[in-house]
This record gives structure tokens, C-alpha cells and sequence, in this order.
């Protein structure tokens, strides 16, 4: 080992250059922009364009810009089609809307941190009435493209999630105090 080794000196060295190599948020997404719109912008037409705005608006959860979405016809119009998420009551939720959302089948959040799958009206009508005892008429949002099938039924209720937190943190302490 040197005999002049500064450790003290040799780690803020060290610090310093992580530093250096690290980004903001903001000089990621500044780097990235500049990048597609160098390296990718250029190569692609008008359509694709679209194409591509649209598939990263999806991917972050974002609103397209209208103007990037391809036009509808008449027909397209008249069909009902139900929006991408969804708030309704405890109530109003059906197992038709469960159907069209979710093609049938979809998990439901209960308040000690499992889920119930909803297959059928009976195994909703059996959930409703679980959740309607403890928490009453609360609302809902479903989300059809959430990442997670865990996330796609969300409980807009304080009381309720007020309770799974507890739950999740009871959990919690006790694994780590060995029980």
C-alpha cells in the first residue's frame, strides 16, 4: 500500500466522479428528446409518426394528442365502446362491465391485502356484498391496460385503504420481528 494514501481523499475522489456520471430527471428526459429527435424523428414518415407518439403515450400513461390519432368512421362511432378506465359505484358495477373490460375475469382488491378473482356474477355479487358490509357504496375505478391484473380494480375509499395499509404494515412488522 502507498504510504501517502489518503482514504478520506481517495473516497470523495471516488464521489465526485459518480457524481459526474449521474443525471437529473431532467437531463435524462432533455438527453432523450434529443435523441429522437435526432436519431429517430428523421427516419420516420407522417403515419409512423403517429404510430409512435400513440404507443408512448400508452406506455406512460399518458393522453394522445388528438391530433396524432387516425380519423373514425361513422361506423366506428356507433359502437359503444367502453373508455380505457372507468369510475363507477360499488352499486352500479356489473358483471356486463366486468365482461367487456376485463373479457371476463378480473382480480379484486379486499382490504387484508388479497385479491378475489371475479369470474362470474355470483363471484362478484359475493365480493360486493363482502366490501358493501365494511365500507358501504364507495366508488371504484377500473383500468383496463393497468400493468398489473392486481391494479386494475382500484377502491377509491379512504376508510378501505386506510385498512390495507394497516394490514400491509402489521404484515410487515411482523415478519420482521420473526413471527
Amino acid at each position: 500500500m502507498q504510504d501517502d494514501f489518503d482514504l478520506h481523499e481517495w473516497k470523495d475522489t471516488i464521489r465526485t466522479k459518480i457524481q459526474e456520471q449521474s443525471l437529473t430527471g431532467r437531463q435524462a428526459s432533455t438527453r432523450v428528446i434529443e435523441f429522437l429527435r435526432s436519431n429517430i424523428y428523421p427516419k420516420l414518415n407522417d403515419d409512423e409518426l403517429n404510430t409512435f407518439t400513440i404507443d408512448i403515450a400508452d406506455h406512460l400513461d399518458l393522453t394522445v394528442p388528438a391530433y396524432r390519432l387516425p380519423e373514425s368512421s361513422d361506423e366506428e362511432l356507433d359502437e359503444e365502446v367502453l373508455p380505457r378506465q372507468l369510475t363507477t359505484s360499488l352499486d352500479d358495477l356489473t358483471y356486463d362491465i366486468i365482461d367487456d373490460m376485463f373479457d371476463g375475469s378480473v382480480m379484486a382488491p379486499n382490504p387484508d391485502d388479497s385479491n378475489m378473482q371475479i369470474q362470474d356474477d355470483e363471484d362478484l355479487s359475493s365480493w360486493k356484498i363482502r366490501t358493501k358490509s365494511r365500507y358501504g357504496n364507495i366508488n371504484l375505478r377500473l383500468d383496463s391496460e393497468a400493468s398489473s391484473p392486481w391494479e386494475r380494480i382500484k377502491v377509491l375509499d379512504d376508510k378501505f385503504i386506510d385498512d390495507k395499509n394497516t394490514y400491509i404494515d402489521n404484515k410487515a412488522q411482523a415478519l420482521k420481528d420473526g413471527l
